[in-house]
């Protein structure tokens, strides 16, 4: 073989060697990359920067309906958002994969370092000021995996549940009662205390922003009246273990449908989602008929309407003239199949009236149908949660906060040993 053809030879082995070893020297990289703690901080920031977000947004498992309202004000950024899993932070793909990633950057440092630590710490000699840090240390990044338990075991054997309760209005804590419920395999069973709301205020600043909304709450277990409290915002009631937030509001107002033979098919509070100087509410009675003499209403709540040109235009979130915008649908509103209570397939449907109502209105349509705006209320949105896990979750934040000021701190000390005087005899 010629001197050309054994370097040719070469050549195309030491390629297809580099090339079989490419995957394996990228793999290489990243595992060195990932066992980097500044690697582990930027992943940490990451969660963080989530964690925000989840703040910002509302989210499915505690406000649904608020989640709702959003995708109707932002049609544009709400895909993207619920694309990447912001509506729902914590059970995301996004915060899946970046906690994965960050435990397995602290566990891979952890497993350089710790037998060093140990190694080290056999030796009397090498027990200094930061050697004692370095402990610290690795407790500080340890803590995350006793956090990462806390975790775990209060989604496990906790819950997180929704339900709106117009003013005056009573639930009982049980599973039945949730319009929105998350439990963990471990979940045991429900308190069944009940909670009423004995009103709901809000306030407005004047651009007609919410300033404060409140609760008063009613807690009653066993037939006796246990607490009652103000829950808003950031202050939550606590009871057995169970927390119960603020976390939205709306309207909810009545509207009597009575059918041309003198029954009542609907007279109760309709929860209404939207701003509150414009909501949407839909109520269906099926007992109105049988298949096609069912009715159903489409109906656009304004508590302070404005006349504009020829047109009516919400105005502020406060009731001045409270004002309900009608359509009256008959037909089968197919009860059969699943379908969302908060909106109205009207596809199929006979538009039989429309029309505008104002508090204490009362209209009969060409059909004979009665229809009565009877009463305006609030609804208020709660969040029940338990978390049996808060307890080793606080737990770890304690260690890892004084392992940290302990890493920080020791280092100093030992220098401030070498760079004390030395004595002298007087």
């Amino acid at each position: 073989m010629s001197v050309e053809a054994r370097v040719r030879d070469y050549v195309v082995v030491t390629t297809e060697a580099r090339t079989r070893a490419l995957p394996i020297r990228l793999l290489g990289g990243l595992w060195r990359e990932l066992r980097k703690m500044r690697t582990a901080i930027l992943l940490l920031s990451i969660l963080a920067l989530l964690a925000t977000v989840g703040t910002l947004l509302p989210q499915i498992p505690q406000n649904p309906r608020g989640v709702m309202g959003y995708v109707e004000r932002h049609p544009f950024t709400a895909p993207w958002f619920a694309r990447l899993g912001l509506f729902d932070v914590f059970s995301s793909w996004l915060f899946i994969a970046t906690a994965v990633l960050m435990y397995t950057s602290i566990g891979a440092s952890m497993l350089v370092r710790v037998p060093a630590a140990w190694r080290r710490g056999r030796v009397k000699a090498q027990r200094t000021w930061g050697f004692w840090a370095e402990v610290a240390s690795i407790v500080f990044h340890a803590s995350f995996f006793l956090l990462l338990v806390g975790v775990v075991y209060g989604k496990a054997a906790g819950f997180v549940g929704n339900v709106a309760v117009v003013e005056g209005d009573t639930i009982t804590e049980a599973r039945a009662n949730y319009d929105n419920l998350s439990e963990g395999v471990w979940t045991g069973g429900h308190a069944g205390f009940q909670v009423k709301v004995d009103r709901f205020q809000v306030s407005y600043w004047p651009t007609g922003q919410p300033r404060d909304f409140v609760s008063r709450v009613r807690i009653t277990d066993g037939g006796r009246t246990v607490e009652t409290r103000d829950v808003r915002v950031n202050h939550y009631l606590d009871y057995r273990g169970v927390k119960v937030y603020q976390t939205g509001y709306g309207w909810a107002p009545t509207l009597r449908i009575a059918t041309p033979d003198g029954r009542t098919v609907a007279d109760a509070p309709t929860m209404f989602l939207g701003d509150p100087p414009l909501a949407n509410g839909v109520i269906k009675a099926p007992s109105a008929g049988s298949g096609s003499q069912q009715l159903a209403v489409s109906a656009i709540f304004m508590p302070d309407p404005q006349l504009v040109g020829d047109a009516i235009a919400p105005g502020g979130p406060t009731p001045r003239l409270p004002l309900l915008l009608v359509r009256l649908y008959r037909g089968n509103l197919h009860l059969d199949r699943a379908q969302n209570v908060y909106s109205l397939d009207t596809a199929g449907l006979d538009l039989r009236w429309r029309g505008a109502l104002r508090l204490g209105d009362s209209v009969t349509t060409p059909d004979g149908v009665r229809l009565t705006f009877t009463g305006l209320k609030q609804y208020t949105d709660l969040t029940l949660n338990k978390d049996p896990g808060v307890s080793i979750v606080l737990a770890a934040f304690a260690i890892g906060l004084g392992a940290l000021l302990l890493s920080l701190y020791l280092p100093l000390l030992g220098r401030e040993d070498r760079l004390a005087p030395p004595a002298t005899l007087t």
